[in-house]
């Protein structure tokens, strides 16, 4: 059952060192400790054309996105950080030459079922926050200090933010374990696949199971009957089995219904409808063929 969001913690940044449009890097992600509240608030700019007395087309663009973050405290080194300042011997220093780096801001939200969306927004600046002290009083009241920024897309490939979901079933353990280990900048590999049977095999196990071996996490949805077939290749019919994949989503099992006939020879087929992660497909099917032992 899919939850609401519920809580927030797990706040990080991470400064981005280059964007062109080859790749985009980034500084190891660095945590921000005690995250309190987080507000992400795209804006669009909208254009409508009139003709024939009436509204005929509508454009809708993305504009900046305005972040707020609000934590337990953002202490100095992180403020040095986020704004351009500097630290030393304990003490922050602020110039009015200090230009503020562009960012990646990271977070996780738990949700109702207990499963956790995890957030990176990839590029933005923050402003000089506003300072407020106040004394204490018979009632203690707590001072949490608030920042904001503005955040736009990446010119590498457009994106401004991605999201992810424990709770989503094309989801794999790794993705949340290295969500905050880096911030990803470069275009994927290839997916790419290799079969067992290898092609042209003989005498192969009338009780083998055969699998695709993917480079990259594939979608769990897509590993239906559809994309991946085994047929007996003297008359193209189709063998019945059930299809499984393991828990990194790399490898897909098929375990035929029955023992298949000896002697004979089969064909297994992986189509291009197999998207990895990263919404790759196959450059290409594939196909590789193999024959039983007698």
């Amino acid at each position: 059952m899919a939850g609401v969001q519920v809580g927030l913690n797990s706040l990080y940044y991470a400064v981005l060192t280059s964007d062109t449009p080859l790749a985009a890097t980034y500084n190891s992600p660095v945590a921000i400790a005690g995250a309190i509240n987080a507000k992400i608030s795209p804006k669009s700019n909208t254009e409508t054309l009139y003709c024939d007395d009436g509204p005929d087309e509508t454009v809708t663009s993305l504009g900046e996105i305005d972040v707020e973050f609000e934590a337990k405290d953002i202490d100095l080194n992180t403020q040095a950080a986020l704004l351009g300042h500097s630290v030393t011997g304990g003490v922050l220093v602020k110039k009015s030459t200090d230009t503020a780096p562009y960012v990646a801001l990271g977070f996780k939200s738990k949700k109702s079922n207990g499963s956790y969306r995890y957030v990176w927004l990839y590029k933005g600046k923050f402003a000089l926050q506003e300072q407020e002290y106040q004394t204490a009083e018979d009632k203690p009241k707590f001072q949490t200090p608030k920042i904001k920024g503005t955040f736009i897309k990446r010119t590498f490939d457009n994106a401004w933010q991605k999201i992810g979901d424990e709770d989503h079933p094309d989801w794999t353990a790794s993705t949340g374990t290295n969500w905050f280990t880096a911030v990803d900048g470069a275009a994927p590999a290839p997916l790419t696949v290799t079969i067992s049977p290898v092609d042209g095999s003989s005498g192969v196990a009338a009780d083998a199971n055969l699998t695709w071996t993917f480079a990259n996490a594939i979608q769990a949805t897509d590993v239906t009957a559809a994309n991946f077939i085994l047929l007996k290749a003297d008359d193209g019919s189709l063998i019945a089995g059930v299809l499984s994949i393991n828990s990194e989503h790399k490898v897909v099992t098929f375990n035929p219904a029955s023992n298949l006939a000896p002697g004979a020879d089969y064909i297994m087929v992986c189509t291009q409808g197999v998207r990895d992660i990263y919404g790759q497909n196959l450059a290409t099917a594939s196909i590789g063929s193999f024959t039983t032992a007698v």
